[in-house]
């Protein structure tokens, strides 16, 4: 399977997708689902760290998918911080370019490695139903 999704730790709040090399859209949108699923499995704030470092190079068709990705579902109301590891300038640029127009509601932000991305959501400012 190129692209794994799954908890981060026990507690099950952070979900990670990582994507390797030799992904197919098909398989994203799945992964995008198994995601989903696992946010309306719990009741409490869960993350989402997507990993691209090993995804390879992005199909041609990338800039139109990616925007009927964007263009799909709502936030839910436990979804927290979204952070996607080792996106590139082209993608960070394309993203401020989608995000204008479809998630204003559901930014996402950049991190060069995993573990970076564990401490900003660890000091992310977001409100928890248990505060």
């Amino acid at each position: 399977m190129t692209i794994q999704v799954g908890w981060d730790s026990s507690q099950r709040n952070i979900i990670h997708i990582i994507i390797e090399r030799g992904w197919t859209w098909d398989e994203f949108e799945q992964a995008i689902q198994q995601a989903d699923n696992l946010i309306v499995s719990v009741s409490h704030v869960v993350h989402l760290v997507v990993d691209i470092q090993q995804a390879g190079g992005l199909p041609r068709d990338w800039m139109g998918r990616a925007g009927q990705l964007f263009a799909q579902g709502e936030a839910r109301s436990n979804e927290g911080y979204k952070v996607v590891v080792g996106a590139g300038w082209l993608i960070r640029t394309a993203y401020q370019s989608f995000a204008a127009v479809f998630a204003q509601d559901r930014p996402f932000h950049f991190a060069a490695t995993y573990d970076e991305a564990l401490q900003m959501i660890a000091l992310a400012d977001i409100p928890r139903p248990d505060r």
